[in-house]
C-alpha cells in the first residue's frame, strides 16, 4: 500500500515520519515537490527539509510540477 505524507515543512515533523510509515525508512525512495518555493526569496527551509530526509536515510526523487 502506498502512503501519502503531506507537509509544508518536513524538517519540523521528521521525527513523526518513521512512525507514520510503520517500518524503517532507511533506503526508501520519497518524492520531494519543492515547486512552491521557486518563487520565494527565502528558501532555507527547502535545504532543511532535504537534510532531514537524508538524515533518515531516504532517497530523494525531486518532482517539479510546474513544468
Amino acid at each position: 500500500m502506498k502512503k501519502l505524507f503531506l507537509t509544508s515543512s518536513f524538517s519540523s515533523v521528521a521525527k513523526l515520519f518513521e512512525d507514520f510509515a510503520g517500518e524503517p525508512v532507511n533506503g526508501k525512495k520519497i518524492v520531494f515537490i519543492p515547486t512552491a518555493s521557486l518563487v520565494e526569496k527565502v528558501r532555507f527551509y527547502v535545504d532543511d527539509d532535504r537534510k532531514a530526509f537524508e538524515k533518515l536515510g531516504l532517497i530523494i526523487e525531486e518532482l517539479e510540477v510546474s513544468t
